[in-house]
Order: structure tokens, then C-alpha cells, then sequence
């Protein structure tokens, strides 16, 4: 009988704030109580409407002081690969406003 294998990949991620032994990133808030929440959906499709809903749920089962749903990004520099340079300005903007971002993608 000839033995088959199988790879499985797991969908869980892995947190590099729990992974690095120098953690240079931000530390995670104890909870969304009292809190701005930035919610940032990328040009996809269904990225706004996953983080509508989204949004719907924390203002249901958490107390934030608001949630705030930015405009996707209109346009994609498919030619130039600088998209992070594209958002730099509305990156920096939101960062001033909010105290946690969560951003999604969606099709």
C-alpha cells in the first residue's frame, strides 16, 4: 500500500509582538473600553463592509469613545509597487487620531 502526505497548514497566526525577543512594536491595549478605534479597509471589494460590521460589534460588546471608518484606498500603483508611500500622509493622519487601527482585507 503506498503511503500518502499530506502538508496542513494552520490559518492561526503568529503575533511577532509575541515572537521577537526586542519588541519594537506597539503594545496591545488591555481592552477596547475608552478607546478610538480606527478601522482601515484596504481597496478590496468587501473590506468596508467587513469592518462596518466589524465596528457594529465592538460599539455593541465594548464601550469605545468612537469608531472611526476611513475611505478605502481609490487607487493602487499597480506599475510602481509604492502603495505604503501612497498612504503615508492618511497613515500618519490616522495614527494622530485614534488609539488602535484594525484593518482588513476583503473580496
Amino acid at each position: 500500500m503506498n503511503a500518502r502526505r499530506m502538508t496542513i497548514f494552520s490559518p492561526l497566526p503568529v503575533y511577532l509582538d509575541e515572537e521577537l525577543t526586542s519588541n519594537t512594536l506597539a503594545a496591545r491595549p488591555p481592552g477596547l473600553d475608552g478607546l478610538v478605534i480606527g478601522l482601515l479597509p484596504n481597496w478590496r471589494p468587501s473590506a468596508r463592509d467587513l469592518l462596518s460590521t466589524l465596528g457594529a460589534y465592538i460599539k455593541q460588546h465594548y464601550r469605545p469613545e468612537a469608531v472611526i471608518l476611513e475611505h478605502a484606498v481609490s487607487e493602487v500603483p499597480m506599475n510602481t509597487g509604492k502603495l505604503l508611500d501612497l498612504l503615508q500622509g492618511k497613515l500618519d493622519d490616522l495614527a494622530k487620531r485614534v488609539d488602535v487601527v484594525i484593518t482588513a482585507t476583503g473580496d
